[in-house]
């Protein structure tokens, strides 16, 4: 019999908790199911440690990217299944493993064990599966996130607006005069050099927040990951190209924009005041003036529940969110 753990956002409300407990329920009801609502992260890492001990068969995630991004810290190179159910706002990684819209089919992946193996990054001691960097959508998030605790309303009003939300932010920072720029060291193999410029993105997947198509090329199955350098001097020439990422459009023929792939990079920053590090819509480092981090590949080290590549699931959200 599967052994099946499933982790509930704690802040959604009972009626949308008693949704998924319900469907749930009724698609997998041969299996051991047991029902997690962690109150805070410390009881999260002590139910993940306890169904890893007792070797659950499968983990379902019903929430957002930061929800996952708590999961992955422990399940990595572990023989355990994620599933992840869209129930945040962005939903990228959900967005990237499959194309089912129904809850039944998604489910469905469970009983027919459609899995595979997807890269993660890691950023000094802690992992990520999507996108981050350092501002643009790193600030994004950082408000975004900052909102959401101290405002309850803020958290209806994403509910709302969706994956929107994060343009909205994105187009208010754009037009702030007082846009922040950053002076990063950055030391691989494909580039070494000092940059200024309104930030750098660190990508496993091709799409960020749901519409931004910031590395069509790249693959979070591949063993890389995809940085892009943004040195826009010109708030215009910036705005132009995140229009068109936004649009879905290329950008990589932009003459300010550095872009590889590789598997390992350092960057250091070089400002007089600390920059965040963002990944998975969640602050994941704080870099101190000097200081420098070591991002790097893990080939192939989370098992997930997929079917297809690249295409949308998160459809769902629009019924049931718990965010």
């Amino acid at each position: 019999m599967q052994e099946i753990s499933i982790y509930l956002n704690p802040r959604a409300s009972d009626s949308r908790s008693g949704f998924w407990e319900k469907e749930i329920r009724k698609r997998l009801f041969r299996s051991c199911l047991t029902f997690r609502r962690p109150g805070d992260f410390s009881e999260l890492e002590e139910c993940l440690t306890a169904d890893i001990d007792r070797q659950v068969d499968t983990i379902i995630s019903v929430g957002g990217d930061g929800t996952v991004n708590t999961l992955i810290q422990k399940l990595v190179d572990k023989e355990i299944g994620l599933l992840v159910i869209p129930g945040g706002t962005a939903n990228d990684l959900a967005g990237e493993l499959g194309s089912m819209k129904k809850i039944e089919e998604i489910i469905d992946w469970v009983r027919g064990q459609e899995t595979k193996r997807i890269d993660l990054i890691k950023i000094d001691d802690k992992l990520m599966a999507t996108n981050g960097g350092i501002g643009l959508g790193g600030s994004v998030a950082d408000r975004i996130n900052s909102i959401r605790k101290k405002v309850p309303l803020f958290k209806k009003l994403m509910k709302l607006t969706g994956k929107n939300i994060y343009s909205f932010f994105a187009a208010s920072e754009l037009l702030d005069p007082k846009l922040p720029y950053y002076r990063l060291e950055v030391k691989c193999d494909q580039f070494t050099g000092e940059v200024y410029g309104p930030g750098i993105l660190i990508n496993n997947q091709s799409k960020l927040a749901g519409n931004f198509n910031v590395a069509p090329e790249t693959s979070n199955s591949d063993g890389l990951f995809n940085v892009k350098l943004f040195t826009h001097s010109h708030r215009g020439k910036l705005i132009q190209c995140l229009w068109r990422m936004g649009l879905g459009k290329c950008v990589n023929a932009d003459k300010d924009i550095v872009n590889f792939e590789t598997d390992k990079i350092t960057i250091k920053n070089g400002n007089a005041h600390d920059v965040s590090f963002f990944g998975d819509g969640e602050i994941l480092k704080i870099l101190a003036p000097g200081q420098e981090c070591e991002i790097s590949i893990i080939p192939k080290s989370l098992l997930v529940y997929s079917k297809g590549r690249g295409q949308n699931l998160v459809d769902l959200v629009n019924e049931v969110s718990l965010a």
